[in-house]
């Protein structure tokens, strides 16, 4: 099986919208042309959250109508610049939601890290509440492989990044640590590439479609690196990133 990941496409209303130097549909655009120029075939598309900068409609319809050039499914978990409401429960053509979906013999299980703050906006740092985790402790019972895809890394980096990954990250990877089936765990949020296998299980940060970090910068500062993984799944797991 072939899987594309994409995260943090950070589109606004308008197409011609500048993030820290960066126009994101154009990113998102040469992304496309990337993908188009792979030979092998792709099964599935998952996008891990900040699909939009600014949680509007608009940007989710630049979305919806790029992606739609596709010829395979598009399934999105949400992000802590995603309007929830906007994303999940309109209807697009392309860009896809569900709990849960299974292809060729593995699971893949979709999780909501988004934090709320008191007045309701959402956080930048990431948490899985307790019916997150139920859902997680769930796999034991199932049979297939699964990976699961959120948008705020567990992974830390020894970076100015840990600053804002998932806040109950131990609690999560011993959850994942006990459950042999979970075989990845896919998030964004970091806007870099990092992977790392902890005990049975890989943990991955995909690139940024849009802007770009770097361990070695100043928090925030471009990096110029934007891209996103295939990932062929197989006996083993491997990747291949590609950066536009």
């Amino acid at each position: 099986m072939k899987l594309l990941h994409l995260s943090d496409l950070h589109l606004c209303s308008s197409p011609e919208a500048i993030i820290y130097g960066v126009n994101p549909y154009e990113n998102l655009q040469k992304a496309i042309e990337k993908i188009k120029a792979i030979k092998d075939n792709i099964d599935l598309c998952v996008v891990t959250g900040d699909i939009s900068n600014d949680g509007s409609e608009a940007s989710y319809e630049l979305a919806d109508n790029a992606l739609s050039i596709l010829p395979f499914p598009v399934y999105v978990t949400n992000g802590n610049h995603d309007d929830y409401q906007n994303l999940m429960e309109h209807r697009h053509r392309k860009l896809l939601s569900q709990p849960m979906i299974s292809l060729q013999g593995v699971d893949f299980l979709f999780l909501n890290s988004v934090a709320l703050a008191e007045d309701g906006s959402n956080r930048s740092k990431g948490f899985l509440s307790d019916k997150e985790l139920e859902r997680v402790k769930r796999i034991k019972d199932q049979r297939n492989p699964t990976i699961i895809l959120m948008h705020h890394p567990a992974l830390t980096t020894n970076s100015w990044m840990d600053k804002r990954i998932l806040i109950n990250r131990e609690e999560f990877s011993s959850v994942v640590a006990s459950i042999p089936q979970i075989i990845a765990v896919l998030s964004g949020h970091n806007h870099r590439s990092f992977k790392r296998d902890i005990g049975h299980c890989l943990f991955s940060t995909s690139p940024s479609v849009s802007t770009s970090y770097s361990d070695y910068l100043r928090p925030y500062e471009e990096a110029y690196s934007p891209g996103f993984d295939i990932i062929s799944i197989s006996q083993e797991i491997t990747f291949n990133t590609i950066y536009l």
